[in-house]
């Protein structure tokens, strides 16, 4: 299976599968958020929870995938989902809007054992190109500033820092 939309990645003995989601795998990729969760309380712990709501979670991918707007890619080796990235396309109303149309890019999470195998890149790269062919003109994203391998990703595919949130307690 490839395409646009679609791609092969090896890793290891086998190969790796960069697509959209179906409905099955929302339960999958569900649970790797809650993973995802507590490994950005632990970057960020006075922002995000260290807990992550499972069924709410499958509500909203399912919601997602039969939207126009937005689009799940997995990385899936064999059955499992070791990866997996969020994009929903913005199309700003305002005719005096400086960017029309942008995509934000959200949840991306490689499953540990998976990592290092630039899989994380390749569901980016994918996101984007759906993004490019939706007439999006720009991307946008947010991260945990001591997310240093996620900073370093990012900027390896041309992103650049625009704004920045400070937090302290009171």
């Amino acid at each position: 299976m490839r395409g646009p939309l679609c791609r092969v990645m090896p890793m290891r003995a086998q190969r790796v599968v960069l697509r959209v989601a179906s409905q099955r795998e929302v339960a999958a990729v569900a649970r790797m958020q809650a993973d995802a969760a507590l490994t950005e309380h632990r970057l960020i712990p006075d922002i995000a929870s260290h807990r992550h709501d499972i069924p709410n979670g499958r509500r909203y991918w399912r919601r997602a995938l039969r939207g126009s707007r937005q689009r799940l890619f997995i990385a899936v080796r064999g059955s499992e989902v070791v990866g997996a990235i969020g994009v929903d396309l913005i199309v700003a109303r305002h005719r005096m809007a400086p960017v029309r149309r942008r995509i934000y890019l959200h949840s991306l999470y490689v499953v540990p054992h998976a990592r290092r195998f630039r899989l994380a890149q390749g569901l980016t790269r994918l996101a984007l190109d759906w993004g490019r062919g939706r007439g999006a003109t720009q991307a946008r994203l947010e991260m945990a500033a001591p997310n240093r391998s996620a900073r370093a990703l990012y900027e390896s595919l041309g992103f650049r820092a625009r704004e920045m949130m400070f937090a302290r307690p009171l």
